[in-house]
């Protein structure tokens, strides 16, 4: 997989301090938000509002909320906590370069943890977990200006894309992954499935397979 790889996210483990803001000027661009899903789950967000304009921001919220939904709903899985840094490009170079060794930026970065005390730091404060019912597997990061070049470049809507790698870093934060064919079969089938409910058009066809364009 190449660093920009517009069809799957990068996993990495074994973390146990992740640093996400560069040296930045007062006042601090990183806004910290607590965004909760109509079936319980909650989503930690880390936003770059400097580089992530606040209309989308605004469109894309119930997106990610209802996707994470459906991949909880469809995979069977319980309520999720997760975290995720809505970047750009350098901040998420520097974690590509320091955890992954690639001297470039990437479209999503996936960091699965098997517990809370293992899971890397995204900046956000300590939250009372009253309800441990709640599985936090790890975090996602998305670099806004690859994610928006990607999809100006595959022709595709830059938020449905954005929730294709939101869908993508979450399996991989589940345990899924793509190195092997039939692994990859599997994945890329779940995500079909769950953008689907979305009305997203599968983002694997090629662009003559898909009649009509986009859904939604």
């Amino acid at each position: 997989m190449t660093p920009t790889d517009p069809h799957g996210a990068a996993e990495v483990t074994g973390m146990s301090t992740m640093p996400l803001e560069p040296d930045s000027p007062d006042p601090d661009p990183l806004s910290s938000e607590q965004w909760h899903t109509a079936d319980g789950s909650q989503l930690d967000m880390v936003i770059d509002r400097q580089i992530w304009p606040d209309a989308m921001i605004d469109a894309v919220r119930p997106l990610l909320t209802t996707a994470t939904d459906m991949t909880c709903q469809t995979f069977g899985w319980p309520r999720l906590e997760i975290g995720a840094l809505l970047g750009g490009d350098d901040q998420i170079h520097e974690l590509n370069l320091q955890f992954r060794g690639k001297d470039a930026p990437t479209n999503v970065l996936s960091f699965p943890s098997a517990n809370d005390d293992a899971m890397p730091d995204l900046g956000v404060p300590d939250l009372d977990r009253a309800d441990r019912d709640m599985l936090a597997p790890g975090e996602i990061a998305v670099a806004f200006e690859t994610l928006s070049r990607e999809a100006a470049q595959d022709g595709k809507d830059v938020e449905h894309h954005l929730v294709h790698l939101w869908v993508h870093g979450l399996l991989h934060l589940m345990g899924l992954d793509h190195q092997a064919d039939d692994e990859a079969e599997i994945m890329e089938a779940g995500e079909i499935q769950v953008l689907a409910q979305l009305g997203i058009a599968n983002p694997y066809a090629e662009p003559d397979d898909q009649l009509g364009g986009e859904m939604g």
